[in-house]
């Protein structure tokens, strides 16, 4: 065999090996994903480049690539936990992934009022309601305007939030009561998302089949107003504060 075909089937080889590497990392350890849209602002942001952790909740069909229907339900499978922001696949449109912070668990009802949530536990009569306190505004370099900012907690964690309105088409639901098997997600930008909350969209309640993952970190971050034709500029878009940012 003549020096040139072994060094064809030679590099063949080590690319076979690093795709079979890659999938597997990707599949059962970490996946990168970028953010599309505001809808969890202040926490990501347009232009952030997370890394979501594939062990924390188990393995679906959804955990591997393509999506293929290699088998139903999930291997390995551990309950999320309120308060986690979670990357999960649109139920009614598996090929897009959506981030959101989860709010309701299986079995519970839940209602916005005012902007404020209400949620009453598997069992419980009584709602209790996610506290909420004002911080400093939110400067949106997106938009060139302050928003208001709260820190809202919900018995397991504080986070941040941004709320345009108070009575907003979403800032004021019926009662969900979320279903076994499901979960019920927000955007943290509470007045620019799609999500659990709008009956006449695609969102709804999430089946544990469709999360792939839990948001762990941001490893890299371009601004909004960086293009891709001026590409040399793009040391002057990094949001070089943000990388490496773990994520809550």
């Amino acid at each position: 065999m003549s020096k040139f075909k072994k060094s064809i089937i030679s590099n063949l080889k080590a690319l076979f090996w690093a795709l079979i590497i890659a999938g597997f990392i990707r599949s059962f350890i970490v996946e990168p994903f970028k953010i599309p849209s505001g809808s969890m602002k202040p926490n990501l942001l347009v232009g952030d480049f997370l890394f979501v952790s594939k062990w924390d909740y188990g393995y679906s069909r959804y955990s591997f690539p393509f999506g293929l229907p290699l088998f139903d339900g999930k291997l390995l499978e551990k309950s999320p936990k309120r308060g986690d922001i979670i990357v999960f696949k649109l139920p009614t449109k598996e090929s897009i992934n959506y981030v959101k912070r989860l709010v309701a668990m299986p079995g519970e009802t839940i209602k916005i009022s005012e902007g404020m949530i209400y949620v009453k536990k598997k069992g419980d009569n009584v709602f209790k309601m996610y506290s909420q306190k004002l911080m400093e505004p939110f400067f949106d370099d997106q938009y060139n305007a302050d928003i208001i900012r709260l820190q809202e907690n919900n018995t397991n964690r504080n986070y941040e939030i941004l709320n345009l309105s108070n009575n907003s088409m979403l800032d004021n639901t019926n009662e969900f009561l979320v279903p076994n098997g499901h979960y019920f997600f927000m955007g943290d930008n509470r007045d620019n998302s799609s999500d659990s909350r709008d009956t006449r969209n695609t969102v709804g309640f999430v089946p544990k089949e469709n999360i792939i993952g839990k948001v762990r970190f941001i490893f890299l971050s371009i601004d909004t107003q960086f293009k891709l034709i001026k590409i040399y500029s793009i040391f002057n878009h990094l949001r070089y504060e943000r990388f490496f940012k773990k994520i809550i």
